[in-house]
Parts: structure tokens; sequence; C-alpha cells
């Protein structure tokens, strides 16, 4: 049975042979085997050769192209299926070209679990690019790595990954928040309100911004967590009235937390506390939101659609051909094409898929130059030093930078469980350290 994947979910075509004719053709195939054998340009030789490079490189990406999570899961895909067509238009990998499996996980935890199973159960492919929450890469890492198959991760997250066939693209958060609260702490003020989602990467966001603005100078005007289902912020906006923060650190996520931010716009407080958010943006809110309300929020990412360079330039030139009407480009997208040249560039230095020699090209560091700049794995960590770019927001929805950090390392440590070192006392590990905050 071969099964096909759509983009939209999942069909099944089943190839069926007559019980005589699959018998002849088995016998043939057998005789032609054992003929090439006898010639001594089977096993070895340059037969295999040819028909290896004549051969497509199987890889894979899921994400959630239908459900809740499709506001970010959709042009992560799309982003996907460019990098491999790009990459086969400039020679493929090895010379050979790259054939794609794609698998819409609906935003549906069991189905991430499902795919990686088949997935693993492929002997064929080499790589997937592919998650967008915690909770998806978790419920596929473990199985992928098991079944020796790389995942590149492509989303800002909280840390705790110690798994050696894991690369993480995205951010983390000491990258991103500590541009944002020394930028603020300089320009805007010292006393800060966080409000964050009240899950694992609200929390361990949230401990790297009480250790971050204590070694700033700052104060921590108050702190409040807020479940994900939560869309009516009137009780959490009369607080941050009554604390009279300078700045609110913004560590919320999803659609409905996107409510706060019209609501504080509708009480006026945009006009005198600062926003600044490590996660706004993710899934394109400024385009749900009004001008009003979103103008002046300072957000850090590494990649912005608006970065002037020429390789920036190149990307978003090549992929409006291919996607006209796709919308806005944020960051994980951005790392999603990361993560496809990151693997081909290791490819390439390794001379072979093999997982190994892969694992071991990424993590001595050869950079690749892509529209965020210019990108390569801290060995220890299997995350990116990249640059950081701090932006605002402006009253055409647009984001425009006025700072960068170049060159900016990701953290070794997961919050309150000590660090990891894939190249050292970690490197056989294929596990998660949960961070204890």
């Amino acid at each position: 049975m071969s099964e096909t994947k759509g983009e939209m979910g999942t069909g099944t075509r089943h190839l069926t042979h007559a019980d005589n004719g699959g018998h002849d053709r088995n016998r043939r195939k057998l005789i032609k085997a054992g003929t090439l054998a006898a010639g001594g340009t089977l096993l070895g030789g340059p037969l295999r050769a040819f028909a290896q490079k004549d051969k497509p490189i199987e890889v894979a990406s899921m994400f959630d192209l239908t459900g809740n999570l499709n506001i970010y899961g959709v042009q992560c895909m799309n982003v996907s299926k460019y990098a491999v067509d790009s990459i086969n238009r400039n020679g493929g990998v090895l010379g050979r070209q790259l054939k794609l499996h794609t698998y819409d996980t609906q935003s549906k935890i069991e189905l991430y679990s499902r795919y990686s199973q088949e997935i693993g159960a492929n002997d064929s492919i080499a790589a997937v690019v592919g998650c967008f929450t915690g909770a998806s890469r978790e419920a596929s890492r473990p199985i992928l790595s098991r079944q020796r198959k790389l995942l590149f991760f492509p989303t800002i997250d909280e840390g705790g990954e110690c798994d050696k066939f894991t690369f993480m693209q995205g951010t983390d958060c000491l990258q991103q928040e500590s541009p944002l609260i020394n930028w603020a702490v300089k320009n805007v003020g010292k006393t800060f309100y966080i409000a964050a989602a009240d899950y694992v990467y609200g929390h361990v966001a949230t401990a790297w911004t009480k250790s971050l603005v204590a070694d700033a100078g700052g104060q921590i005007a108050g702190i409040e967590f807020i479940p994900l289902d939560v869309s009516d912020f009137g009780s959490t906006i009369r607080k941050i009235q009554s604390a009279g923060p300078a700045v609110v650190m913004s560590n919320l996520v999803g659609n409905n937390h996107i409510a706060f931010y019209r609501q504080f716009a509708a009480a006026g407080l945009n006009d005198s506390i600062q926003i600044v958010s490590p996660t706004f943006g993710l899934g394109n809110e400024q385009e749900v939101l009004s001008p009003k309300e979103t103008k002046g929020i300072v957000v850090a990412y590494s990649y912005f659609e608006t970065l002037d360079t020429p390789e920036n330039k190149a990307f978003v030139e090549g992929f409006r051909k291919a996607f006209p009407g796709a919308g806005p480009i944020p960051d994980a997208p951005a790392q999603v094409w990361n993560g496809w040249h990151q693997w081909k560039t290791a490819v390439e230095k390794a001379g072979t898929t093999d997982i190994d020699k892969v694992v071991a090209a990424l993590e001595s560091g050869i950079p690749y130059v892509g529209p965020s700049g210019k990108v390569f794995t801290d060995g220890p960590s299997h995350r990116n030093v990249q640059d950081v770019q701090l932006a605002r927001i402006n009253d055409q929805r647009q984001y425009e930078i006025f700072a960068k950090e170049s060159q900016v390392m990701p953290s070794r440590e997961v919050v309150g469980s000590g660090s990891c070192d894939l190249t050292g006392k970690d490197k056989k590990s294929h596990r998660m350290i949960q961070p204890k905050f």
C-alpha cells in the first residue's frame, strides 16, 4: 500500500497486483538481480551509484494547515514547499532532487504522533522540518529521534530540548527578551508588568523576564498568568492601571490573547505604557487588529519581511511569485527556509545524508546566509546563533526595524534544571529537560 498526503488532508491510494502477475514479476526481478550480481555491477559498483544519484532524497514537513493553529501552519508549509522547490531548481542536494512529503496535522496533537510514526517507518525520509508548538514538537521529537530522523523546529521556544537529532531554528527566550528589556530600560523606564500565557512557555519566558529585568536594573511591578482560553482582559487592564508600570512585557500567545491588545488600546493605555513582546506577530496579529491598536508595539525577531538585504529581497520576491496571495511572512516561516538550507549545507559538507555525519557537520558551525542574515548552529545547544532585530509597528501595520544585535548567542541553560551540552556530556542524549520555574 502506498499513501499520499494532500495539502488539506490525507488520501490513500491502494496498489494491487494479480497473484500470477505479481509472481511473474518477482521471478523476473530475482533473475535480473542474480545476473547483475554475478557480473559484479550491483553491489558497490557504478550501476548502484548511478541509481542512487538518480533517486530523489525524500524529506517531510508537518504543519497545521487546518484547525485553530492554521494561522501559523499554512505560511510555514508554503515556505517549506518554496524552499524545497528552490533547492531543486538549483541542482538539488548532492546532485539529487528532493521529494517533499507534506502532512496536515489539523491542529491535533494525536496527528503529530501518528504522522511521526509514519515518517519514522519510512527509511527513505532523511529529514523533517515541522511542528509549531512545544506540545506538537514533543509529540513528534521522541518518535522521530528513536527512528533516527533529523527534526528542525522553526518556532521560538522556551528551551529544554536536549536531543542529538533535533535542531532549533527559532530564537530562544534569552535571544529575544534581553534586547527588548535592555532597550526598554534605556529608552522607556525601569518598571515592568508581565502578562503571560498560563502554560510552559509563558512561565519560562517570565522566569527569563524577571532575571533579565533585575540584571538591567529594573523592577517588576506585577505578574499575571492568563489561561489560553481567556479573551476578557478587563481585570488585567485594571491591575496594570493600578500598578502604573512604564512597560508591559507581553508573553501572551494564541488567538484568544489577541483581545488583550484591543482592550489595552480601548482603555487608552497604549498612549502612556509601552508594550514589548517576544510573541506578538508570530501569527500576523497586526493584520487582525487595527493600526490604532498595534501602533508602537515593539517586538524582537531574527526575521522581518522588511529586512533590506539582497538575500531577503530575493527570498520575498520568489515567494510572492510562488504564493501571490499568501500574506505577510513572519519569523517562523523564514526559519523553515533556514532549516532546509542549513540541512542542505550540512549534507553537502558531509557528502552524505547519513544522520551522524550530518549532525557533526551542523555542530561544526558551518554558516548559512539567508533572508534573516547569517545563521549557524551552536553545537552544545543545537540552536542558531543569529541576528536579532528590534522593530516597531507603524500605523500602516508594518514593522520598522530600528535596532539590531548581531550574532546573538542562544542559551545553553534550561531554567531551573541546569544545562544541555550536546557536544559534551549530553552527546548521546535524546530527551527533553523540563524547565523548573
